[in-house]
């Protein structure tokens, strides 16, 4: 393959193939450009804090503190969110069946697994909290009843065929190892900050809430940027070798270097923090429509219509398949979800999309690996304190997001793959890169509805 500048094309069965313009839009360029200013901006500040806490819990220790029961296991759980999240991965590439199979069963075997040491804690907190986790669990298993046959060949063909049609080269993984590295300075300066918070006392410590609260959503923003860095540094190189079959201008190098000094880092600072929003408010959505179900009552009818519309107007206008052309195309996110979307809806492919099983399978293995982290800090963290036994469940609950949000950003780069290969085949139906998956799994979805 070799290097080639490429214009925006979409296919029409009318036209042909209609050039369309890129374009940034003034207003979501500027919002996009302040959101990085403030990121780069939380950084530092989170710099800072992660020093004054160092000081303060040097010059006012807190007596009742015990390194090696309470930081250890946080450190660790670092290193062990990094092998797992590098196992996901390479099962993903290597053998996509088995990844997906896999990781319906492993996400609510582990997740019980991390609720057994919840529920050792033994107070009325910890019980509500394992509750919650067995509720969590056996809708997990049920939803993995549910993902079998079609759906499942379906989304294990897709997967294998996205990532071995991207062709990527061996120099993404090292560059992604270089964003693997870049997470765990970063998870080193929280593990130390989170754990200088119990370390300390004194009148600065009487805002450990407050603390908490910033930390945790430093580590929500910062590693949402670094996974949706990866997927659209990924979705880049791969959007051209499924679109065109050609290697994107510049390579790896230019791909990665491109999304972090480009215009485009500022909308994935952006995206960062739209897209888990409307995730969850989508999540919320099917939730209500499924206990509703068939239920004529007023209430359920009037919030299920209203959940489902409002969702479905997000979605068109935020969506993480625009990474892809911010990525591919320079566009705005806002731009480009839009212009997405459209091009899905004009396909028939929303539905397709929307309901695809290598979603799940991403977030199912990001959970697994949470929960392991989890079940092995909060186990350790019982262990050796079992005078102060209530310290291991904010350890525990700390554990799985360093978990979570590892294995997110490494399961980023299949998944970019995965929307670079939608995206392509609602660009342009005829391509004959794509073969024919999407087309035969749209008329099992149309027999599906019929029936």
């Amino acid at each position: 393959m070799v290097p080639l500048e490429i214009e925006e094309q979409i296919y029409s069965p009318v036209y042909g193939n209609i050039a369309v313009p890129d374009s940034r839009g003034c207003c979501s360029g500027f919002t996009a450009s302040v959101t990085k200013i403030l990121f780069i901006m939380h950084l530092v500040a989170f710099v800072a804090f992660t020093i004054f806490l160092g000081v303060q819990a040097s010059s006012h220790p807190n007596p009742t503190y015990k390194p090696f029961a309470h930081f250890i296991p946080l450190a660790s759980s670092v290193i062990l969110s990094i092998i797992a999240a590098c196992f996901w991965t390479i099962l993903a590439v290597t053998n996509p069946a088995k990844a997906i199979k896999t990781s319906l069963w492993t996400a609510p075997v582990s997740a019980l697994g991390c609720d057994v040491v919840i529920l050792l804690v033994g107070d009325g907190e910890a019980l509500g909290i394992g509750v919650l986790i067995v509720v969590i669990a056996i809708a997990a298993a049920l939803y993995s009843c549910w993902a079998t046959g079609p759906r499942l060949q379906h989304a294990a063909a897709v997967l294998s065929t996205s990532v071995n049609g991207a062709h990527l080269p061996f120099s993404a993984s090292c560059l992604v190892l270089f964003v693997v590295l870049a997470a765990f300075g970063y998870m080193a300066f929280w593990t130390v900050a989170i754990s200088c918070i119990s370390a300390a006392e004194g009148h600065f410590m009487d805002f450990h809430i407050v603390y908490v609260a910033a930390l945790l959503v430093s580590i929500s923003w910062t590693m949402q940027v670094l996974r949706y860095f990866v997927y659209v540094a990924v979705a880049r190189l791969a959007h051209a070798a499924l679109a065109y079959g050609v290697r994107m201008p510049g390579g790896t190098v230019e791909a990665f270097c491109g999304t972090m000094s480009g215009p485009a880092f500022g909308d994935i600072c952006m995206g960062a923090v739209l897209v888990p929003v409307i995730a969850a408010v989508r999540s919320f959505a099917r939730a209500i429509n499924a206990l509703s179900g068939s239920n004529d009552e007023f209430l359920f009818s009037c919030c299920q219509g209203c959940c489902l519309s409002v969702s479905e107007k997000l979605m068109g206008r935020v969506n993480r398949w625009g990474f892809v052309h911010v990525g591919a195309r320079g566009k705005a996110f806002c731009v480009a979800s839009r212009d997405v979307w459209s091009l899905f809806v004009l396909r028939g492919m929303a539905k397709l999309v929307d309901s695809d099983l290598t979603g799940s399978f991403c977030f199912l293995s990001a959970v697994t690996g949470g929960a392991l982290a989890s079940l092995v800090a909060g186990s350790w963290a019982l262990a050796m304190d079992r005078d102060r036994k209530e310290l291991a469940l904010p350890i525990s609950f700390y554990s799985f997001l360093i978990g979570y949000y590892m294995c997110r950003m490494m399961i980023a780069w299949p998944q970019a793959c995965i929307a670079a290969y939608h995206v392509a085949y609602a660009e342009n139906p005829q391509n004959p890169h794509l073969g024919t998956l999407i087309p035969d799994h749209l008329r099992e979805l149309q027999a599906l509805a019929a029936d």
